[in-house]
C-alpha cells in the first residue's frame, strides 16, 4: 500500500499520498518486526499497531490536505 501511495503521489500529485506512502511502509516494517519478535510491543502489540495505523491513516490523509490543499 505504501509503495502504491508513493507511485500515486508522483503520478497525480495528491498531497496526502506523499505522507501516507512512507507511513504505510513504516507500519509494514513495524508489523514485520513485531511478527518476527524483533520489536517488543508487549502482548497488545497488534492492537497498538492497528490503532496507530487507523489514527495515522486518518491524520495523514486529512490534515496535510487541510493546510496544503489536495494537489501540489
Amino acid at each position: 500500500m505504501g509503495v502504491a501511495c508513493l507511485i500515486n503521489a508522483s503520478r497525480c500529485g495528491r498531497v496526502h499520498c506523499r505522507f501516507t506512502g512512507p507511513f504505510f511502509i513504516l507500519g509494514a516494517l513495524t508489523s514485520l518486526g513485531y511478527g518476527l519478535g524483533l520489536v517488543p510491543l508487549g502482548p497488545s502489540g497488534w492492537s497498538w499497531i492497528g490503532l496507530g495505523t487507523i489514527i495515522g491513516a486518518i491524520g495523514f490523509t486529512w490534515v496535510p490536505e487541510l493546510f496544503l490543499g489536495p494537489y501540489r
